[in-house]
């Protein structure tokens, strides 16, 4: 039988049940807005007492938990699709400034795009055709040339500066990696200190979510919670990064900026940032599983579309020492015999063996008869030894080497290189020409378009190939016994293209004309060597893909449909992340009717407490004070 005060503990549990229940309901209402905040259900069940041999009545109602309405499927979903969307949206906002700088801003009436500046050059050059001998003609055309060669190098200064920003906003990104990991720590801490005591701090959960979340933006994420092995102490909580723990529930792994004292491409900014665990291992930068805008500005920053020299280090003679003392390693078999392609640094490059980085100072390529390129390049004088075995070791394994890294999409290295690709193919047909007519005076053309000498400024005397076959030549150029500097168009990059200084100051070094005979003097009439600078411009046979414009036109037509498939991308991922946020708020979110009536049910069981307790009052009242 039930004690005479039983029937109070009974409407006591009811009243402090559904007070804890009004409570909780008020809480969900108040966080309708909160970011992250999952609704918080009060879970019941009936006070059974039990006897040895049998169950007598019940004792009332209690709280069990209070849990949070979440599903983890949800979230996953939400951290890898938004990952994805912000790969795409770090893409589509770069190559939409990358088609700023080579395909013309449309709300900027300033910019001179390249191929308007190459049309306009041809233009003048038809011009001068019908009046070789006009002097005002001549300055002019050589006036739009000087204009064509800045559109050229306002555009590579441009993509320069670009991955200047890109580098910098990497070190942003790591710094706010580094802040959210710190943050998932002490969230841990104090989770496990509110749980040691049987509570569930739902709360702080959602807090730790919302910033898991929020490093999804930055890469490709996965946690997971443990409980611990021996039943004793708190649940573990690991977040992992690119294959490895970034948090190790108390403790961080930190990502660790560092800059590189190597270049990878000839026209990359110097001090390029790269990353590795604080505990001193590897983090692969290009790995296609690290996501999110992270990976999307590795990509954009150094993606080549996997161009790169690959040469096998030759078993005989791969690695020597040079008169000096320096350590000599020969590439031989490459892929690159055409310097009008090659991209690598003159100095402080980069060779990749087996995942392995050495560096060299500089190179020299030697070209056979048949134009078969070999590298030699002349390593570090302060390599490590350990270095110099693993290096003997790839020599006599007959390994692969790459000279940089191989990054398997357009980036700005990419769209740097088609600009040093165009300016070195066309300048060098542009001068063979030239040097064959001769210019107002019946001299012979100079150069008409040239790359500086670092050195000195000055420019160089362009060495040409002979019969399609390059001539071998040194990354650094070599001054002659004269003082001057013979130049392979190695040398000359989107970066330093101009027209030679001669000829902006006297416009009538211009090779108009042609002789039968170097003792003919034809006057200043003749236009047939301006007939062949003209007939350049549809020459089919220049490119890949055709004449110079049709070269052009296939650079910015890759670039606009990169663009357009990232921003195609990018708007069909903030459609699915839509949907998928739809489908978790759908079973965490806070519904206000839904509270409202709560709030109303349980203000309503509240009273009926308080009901049972003044009618249980009144018969306890009357039965003690009452009865005779």
């Amino acid at each position: 039988m039930a004690s005479t005060f039983g029937s109070l503990e009974i409407a006591k549990s009811g009243m402090m049940t559904y007070n804890t229940a009004l409570q909780t309901t008020a809480h969900n209402i108040a966080n309708i807005d909160t970011k992250g905040y999952s609704r918080q259900t009060v879970n019941m069940e009936a006070i059974i007492s039990t006897s040895n041999s049998f169950v007598v009545q019940g004792n009332g109602i209690d709280v069990t938990s209070i849990t949070r309405d979440h599903d983890d499927y949800y979230d996953v979903k939400f951290q890898r699709t938004q990952s994805t969307l912000s790969y795409y949206e770090a893409e589509a906002h770069y190559l939409r400034d990358l088609q700023d700088q080579l395909a013309g801003d449309v709300t900027s009436e300033d910019k001179i795009l390249i191929t308007d500046a190459f049309d306009e050059f041809y233009a003048a050059l038809s011009s001068l055709k019908d009046a070789p001998g006009d002097d005002t003609i001549r300055t002019k055309t050589v006036t739009i040339a000087q204009t064509f060669a800045e559109s050229v190098t306002n555009s590579a200064t441009g993509l320069q500066r670009l991955q200047d920003e890109v580098n910098g906003q990497i070190k942003t990104v790591v710094d706010q990696i580094n802040s959210i990991a710190d943050k998932i720590v002490s969230l841990n801490e104090q989770i496990n200190l509110i749980e040691a005591y049987g509570a569930v701090a739902n709360d702080l959960r959602d807090q730790r979510a919302v910033l898991v979340d929020e490093l999804a933006c930055y890469c490709n994420v996965e946690y997971s919670e443990q409980e611990p092995a021996n039943g004793v102490g708190g649940n573990q909580f690991y977040v992992y990064v690119n294959g490895a723990a970034l948090v190790d529930h108390y403790h961080t792994n930190k990502l660790v900026i560092t800059q590189k004292d190597t270049f990878s491409n000839i026209s990359d900014e110097k001090g390029m940032y790269m990353i590795e665990w604080s505990d001193g291992s590897d983090f692969n930068e290009y790995s296609s599983k690290l996501g999110g805008e992270l990976q999307a500005l590795f990509e954009f920053r150094d993606g080549n579309n996997g161009t790169v020299v690959q040469g096998t280090i030759d078993k005989t003679n791969g690695l020597t020492s040079d008169a000096n003392g320096n350590l000599v390693l020969t590439l031989t078999d490459t892929n690159c015999n055409n310097l009008k392609e090659l991209n690598i640094p003159a100095y402080d490059g980069e060779l990749i063996i087996r995942n392995n980085v050495y560096a060299y100072d500089t190179f020299e390529v030697k070209v056979d008869d048949d134009g078969n390129y070999t590298y030699v390049f002349t390593m570090k004088t302060d390599m490590d030894p350990d270095n110099t075995v693993a290096l003997q070791s790839a020599m006599k394994n007959g390994y692969t080497v790459s000279v940089g890294r191989s990054v398997d999409s357009r980036g700005i290295p990419y769209y740097m290189a088609q600009l040093n690709e165009f300016v070195r193919t066309f300048s060098e047909e542009f001068n063979r020409i030239q040097n064959q007519g001769y210019d107002k005076f019946d001299n012979p053309g100079v150069d008409f378009f040239n790359a500086r000498v670092p050195a000195t400024g000055d420019n160089f005397d362009m060495q040409e190939s002979v019969d399609g076959i390059d001539k071998s030549f040194s990354a650094i150029p070599k001054q002659n016994a004269d003082g001057t500097y013979t130049g392979s168009y190695y040398y000359m990059t989107a970066l330093n293209f101009g027209v030679t200084e001669d000829v902006i100051r006297d416009g009538s070094l211009l090779a108009c004309k042609m002789k039968e005979s170097v003792d003919e003097n034809v006057g200043n009439d003749n236009g047939d060597n301006l007939q062949k600078l003209l007939d350049l411009k549809n020459d089919s046979k220049m490119f890949l893909h055709g004449d110079p414009d049709s070269f052009l036109q296939s650079v910015t037509a890759t670039l606009g449909v990169d663009a357009k498939k990232a921003e195609t991308l990018q708007k069909s991922q903030q459609n699915l992340l839509y949907s998928i946020d739809s489908s978790r708020k759908s079973v965490s979110g806070v519904d206000e009717d839904e509270e409202g009536a709560n709030l109303i049910l349980f203000q309503n069981m509240l009273t009926y407490q308080y009901k049972v307790i003044s009618v249980l009052n009144e018969a306890i009242d009357r039965l003690i004070n009452e009865t005779v």
